[in-house]
């Protein structure tokens, strides 16, 4: 021990009084930490910077009209661009944007073809077709560069569907609007027809009076042959008019019915997105229970985001049942009645699971969380999951069939109408003829009282059942109810297609700047080079007679004194030259202290046993943990051979260290991470101190013969 505290007394003694060594020393001390530096400052903030990379965007879209309003999407994603600043947008002709990509003024050029707004809108008509923008990117100018580039190219895509979604939602419902208002206004003209065929049914009871009377008085039957025959033209126009009236009728129908098949996909689609809610609440509600478990600090906020998403859904779920319950009533099968209870069940289990999650909540914050009612929770959220996902697999069946069959039925009731129209238009020549024959033979009188009798119920019973079939239509509370549905706030709801599901962010471990998520890497990195620069510098080997593992230690201290100031001041620069903001000052200096020893103990260790092959061993594990270490892309997207040794590379857990501690700790991790890298630190130690002095015996005829190369130093 004493021989070991001689050599390192030495050591800094002819640091001290040799001015050369001395320099030559401070100056390895602070190398490292300019390197880190340099690499730290050039990484602090490069997508905060992106507004400096030029994208050439070209609008070359024409305006179409639709609905009677001229419309250019492509005008309004160009205004929308303006104001976002995320990338340098120049807005130029289709040639000049060409050529700034090939000489690179420009990273990549976005254009929107003429046609654009043209194939959008023709979601609306029979020809559908898919807008398309032309994205140019030339990434022989950087490789980095395009990535950005694309997810400008991304962000327009995103904000052209959400224009897209808007505009042609808010034709179709208002279309729907209109049809409403359309036949809300019709509904005057069907009460003005049954008030006439009223007149007309009330008209027979005179006419049999009169009939009656004419049997005691046949000469007044002139007179009532010609008020009947007076009556006859209303009842054609009343009949005209009807019939009219009942192809207007199945216009309306028709129209409604192919707005209704339109509609089905978004209910089918809004049935899809309620599904996949239900199975993301699921896995947040496991996530709730495990992180209750393992006595996590963000419980109120992880309950707080599954509170907002059951929210969320319960909102879709209802607005979804509304409209099918106004839909049900008409039809008087009850066929919708089965989705309407399922969707029914949703919404009172959201609400149970709601009720449940503040109960939750309260105990959360009295410290007393009860796992079992978030497993009815979880319960709850996979019944629902089951339910929906039934639903939208059966859509067509369950949901789409009923709508079209209320649709159908529509249609035959205005069959029958019409068939009884015709019937009545038919048979009027007949009464025509019958009061013709009165008329001519009124010497017969008796007769052809007798015969008037015997048709006119006839006749009364026909128009009985056109005032039915009319009074059918004007009163049924099925009309009144597809009036409702059609009548629709449409702004409301193609806002909400346009964007039906909101983000929201929890930065679980923030971090300011990508330059302070390198740092862990780069100081790292920068303490395995600084213990490399002294190998290259110093001796491993002591003049004196001194056993293997005595000088081992003894120049081993002189070596970890200047490593532990290379790490003292890269760290301590990173934190108060670069600004680096980490949760634990003190912590940070330590392990980055401790870290340099660990590397110190191998690197150090591998020299002292093979000289200059351990120099070489060790640019070798410099040059695979670089790569295989995860310090700058995620290891999972690395070549397998770098995930493979991942776990068995100091820089793995030294990174990882240092990163638990200026992002936040995860006592869990940082304790894993210290403990691997103490048996990083203790092994070579072990093994030289077993190893060095067989191997210095071996080795030292190549290390003499070595040094009589007038190409190397010692």
């Amino acid at each position: 021990m004493k021989n070991i505290f001689n050599i390192y007394k030495s050591d800094l003694k002819d640091i001290i009084s040799n001015k050369v060594v001395l320099v030559i020393v401070l100056g390895l001390a602070f190398l490292p930490s300019l390197y880190a530096w340099f690499n730290i400052k050039a990484s602090w903030d490069p997508y905060g910077n992106t507004k400096n990379l030029s994208v050439a965007v070209v609008n070359n879209d024409k305006p179409v009209t639709l609905n009677d309003k001229e419309i250019n999407i492509g005008d309004e994603v160009i205004d929308k661009l303006k104001s976002n600043k995320n990338l340098g947008w120049d807005f130029v002709d289709e040639k000049t944007a060409m050529e700034g990509v090939n000489k690179g003024t420009y990273y990549a050029s976005i254009e929107i073809p003429e046609n654009f707004s043209e194939n959008i809108t023709s979601l609306v008509s029979k020809d559908i077709k898919k807008g398309e923008i032309i994205y140019t990117v030339n990434e022989k100018l950087n490789a980095i560069a395009p990535k950005i580039t694309d997810k400008g190219a991304s962000t327009i895509q995103t904000e052209l569907n959400q224009t897209v979604v808007k505009t042609v939602s808010e034709v179709i419902f208002e279309v729907f609007n209109d049809l409403g208002i359309e036949i809300e206004n019709q509904l005057p003209k069907l009460n003005n027809l049954e008030n006439e065929l009223v007149q007309i049914q009330n008209k027979f009871k005179d006419i049999e009076k009169t009939l009656s009377l004419a049997s005691d008085a046949t000469y007044k039957i002139e007179n009532v042959v010609s008020d009947l025959q007076k009556d006859i033209p209303l009842i054609k126009s009343t009949i005209t008019s009807a019939k009219d009236l009942s192809s207007d009728i199945n216009v309306f129908l028709n129209d409604s019915k192919n707005n209704l098949n339109n509609i089905s996909p978004v209910i089918k689609e809004d049935l899809n997105i309620i599904s996949q809610l239900s199975s993301n609440i699921v896995s947040s509600t496991q996530d709730l229970i495990d992180a209750i478990n393992k006595g996590h600090e963000n419980l109120p906020v992880l309950i707080d985001n599954l509170n907002n998403k059951l929210t969320n859904l319960s909102n879709s779920t209802n607005t979804i049942l509304e409209f099918l319950k106004k839909l049900s009533k008409l039809d008087p099968n009850g066929k919708l009645q089965e989705p309407i209870n399922q969707l029914q069940q949703v919404s009172t289990d959201l609400t149970n699971a709601i009720n449940l999650l503040s109960s939750i909540k309260n105990e959360v914050t009295n410290g007393q969380p009860n796992v079992d009612k978030l497993n009815q929770v979880l319960k709850v959220a996979n019944d629902i999951n089951g339910i929906t996902s039934s639903l939208s697999a059966n859509f067509d069946s369950k949901i789409s069939e009923p709508l079209n069959n209320i649709f159908n039925k529509s249609f035959t009731t205005l069959n029958n109408i019409n068939t009884v129209l015709d019937k009545t238009q038919e048979k009027l020549p007949n009464i025509e003829s019958i009061l013709d024959t009165t008329s001519k033979f009124s010497d017969s009188a008796q007769d052809n009282i007798k015969f008037i009798q015997d048709k006119l119920p006839l006749a009364k019973n026909i128009v009985d059942e056109l005032v039915n079939a009319v009074k059918t239509v004007n009163n049924s509370d099925d009309l009144m109810e597809l009036i409702s549905v059609l009548k629709n706030n449409f702004s409301e709801r193609s806002d909400f297609l346009e964007q039906p599901i909101e983000l929201k962010t929890n930065r679980l471990y923030p971090l300011d700047n990508y330059g302070t998520g390198l740092t862990p890497f780069y100081t790292v990195l920068s303490l395995w080079v600084g213990i490399l620069l002294l190998m290259s510098l110093l001796s491993v080997e002591v003049h004196g007679d001194y056993k293997a593992y005595e000088i081992y230690f003894g120049r081993g201290l002189t070596i970890l004194t200047i490593t532990i100031m290379q790490s003292f001041i890269v760290s301590m620069g990173d934190m108060f030259i670069l600004g680096v903001k980490v949760t634990n000052p003190t912590l940070f200096v330590l392990v980055s202290i401790f870290t340099s020893m660990v590397f110190t103990a191998i690197v150090y260790s591998l020299v002292s046993l093979f000289s200059n092959v351990g120099k070489a061993l060790a640019i070798v594990l410099l040059v695979i943990q670089v790569a295989a270490s995860g310090g700058t892309f995620p290891i999972q997207v690395t070549p397998e051979f770098f995930q493979m040794v991942n776990p068995f590379l100091p820089f793995t857990y030294s990174i990882s260290a240092l990163r638990e501690i200026v992002s936040g700790i995860y006592e869990p991790n940082l304790t894993k991470d210290l403990t691997t890298l103490t048996i990083f630190l203790i092994v070579p130690i072990v093994f030289t101190v077993l190893l060095k002095g067989p191997i210095d015996r071996i080795t030292k005829p190549l290390r003499d013969k070595f040094k009589e190369s007038n190409l190397t130093g010692h």
